[in-house]
């Protein structure tokens, strides 16, 4: 059985969002790269694959709980960022990459994240639902040392996602709507 996720507030308005946007209606998409971080100011480690738990997040990411439900924040669980404005963002600050920079647990590509946002979709096996869009932080700043991230990725920073069901999640899983 699974718990109801209660939406949060977007942090921003849909009409701000500036993220990928498909050619057509209809989108492929799946997941580029997978990181996490043991602890908050912990630089990013890319894995291949990753165990999610639902209403508990990633195993050995920062944010790995006992319940995010439990604590009305089930938005904090997975975030999500797309591959497309990572490309996008790191032409903008001059580096090569930005992925594990960004902060963002799962990196998209084919996938226009708005879609997501307020629906339930599959990662692979594992359910979640799109909770908000965001913006990038004060942290992400003072963590990445990349001058110019805050607005390479303003208002394309990435979704919030609440994990539904448990599952293993690896590069390559694909990324589908639900019914």
């Amino acid at each position: 059985m699974t718990q109801a996720v209660q939406p949060m507030p977007e942090e921003m308005a849909r009409e701000l969002w500036r993220g990928y946007q498909p050619k057509s209606a209809h989108w492929e998409g799946s997941v580029a790269a997978i990181f996490i971080a043991a602890n908050s100011a912990d630089e990013m480690i890319s894995l291949p694959q990753v165990r999610a738990f639902a209403d508990r997040g990633l195993e050995g990411d920062r944010f790995f709980r006992d319940s995010w439900s439990a604590v009305k924040r089930s938005d904090k669980a997975v975030s999500l960022i797309e591959d497309e404005v990572l490309q996008l963002a790191a032409t903008e600050v001059a580096v090569e990459s930005i992925g594990q920079l960004s902060r963002r647990n799962l990196v998209t590509r084919g996938v226009p994240l708005i879609d997501l946002l307020s629906r339930e979709f599959t990662v692979g096996a594992v359910r979640m639902r799109g909770i908000r869009l965001f913006e990038p932080c004060a942290h992400l700043v003072q963590v990445s040392k990349l001058p110019g991230i805050f607005k390479a990725l303003e208002h394309r920073s990435g979704l919030k996602a609440a994990v539904v069901s448990d599952g293993e999640i690896r590069i390559g899983d694909a990324i589908v709507l639900g019914d």
